[in-house]
């Protein structure tokens, strides 16, 4: 089989988009795209208001995610041992 020169061309191009591709989706994967973890939009922190718990603010921050996800994370995040918040106190949305 023989290619043109334009047909060289095509290959070459195919092949350099399937690499960038391929490098794309290891980045996302690498740097927690869908399915690596929890990510959220918008703000970064949230303040703890009267009455707040971690499931009430999972619920808000993440109304599509499973809440006990959502409530791992923000315990992972903030380096909390237990449930309990305190009215002021600032979480870092994970």
């Amino acid at each position: 089989m023989r290619l043109t020169r334009r047909g060289r061309r095509v290959v070459a191009g195919l092949s350099i988009a399937f690499g960038v591709s391929v490098a794309a989706a290891t980045f996302a994967a690498e740097s927690g795209g869908p399915g690596g973890g929890l990510e959220l939009a918008g703000s970064t922190t949230v303040v703890v208001q009267s009455g707040d718990t971690l499931w009430s603010i999972a619920g808000e921050i993440a109304p599509e995610e499973d809440r006990r996800a959502v409530v791992d994370a923000l315990l992972d995040v903030n380096g909390l041992s237990d449930v309990d918040l305190v009215p002021g106190q600032v979480l870092e949305l994970p």
